[in-house]
């Protein structure tokens, strides 16, 4: 008859260090801090104010703008960006009444500022004749 291995053999440690190994990546992943907003994007984000972006994609319910600006007067401008909003001890105040709020260079990041933007408003091109 043979005998089991005894209850320290490296076979049967094996899988509770593999466990171990993976609870411990978890926790680590887990109490990580998220991303957050560099100075940089702060700083790239607050240039946009007063520029017009293009859209870049999106559903119509949450539309995604490029954060590369373009001239107001070009046909693929879409929104102006009237504010930026900055989190943290210099958060500025709401965005102005009737404006969308996005968020252009790093969306889905802790700390990102987010843009208030307004439909461009282009003048009429078309003559009715008569």
């Amino acid at each position: 008859m043979s005998t089991r291995p005894p209850m320290r053999s490296p076979y049967r440690l094996v899988p509770l260090l593999v466990v171990a190994f993976i609870v411990a990546i978890a926790l680590w992943q887990a109490t990580r801090p998220a991303n957050s907003a560099s100075k940089a994007d702060i700083a790239a984000a607050q240039t946009l104010k007063g520029q017009c972006l293009a859209r870049s994609g999106g559903t119509a319910r949450a539309p995604n703008y490029s954060p590369t600006p373009v001239s107001c007067t070009a046909a693929a401008a879409s929104v102006k960006v009237v504010a930026v909003l900055v989190p943290g001890p210099a958060h500025t105040g709401p965005c102005p009444r009737g404006s969308a709020v996005v968020q252009v260079v790093e969306p889905n990041v802790r700390g990102e500022p987010s843009e208030c933007v307004l439909p461009v408003n282009r003048p009429r091109t078309d003559h009715q004749g008569g």
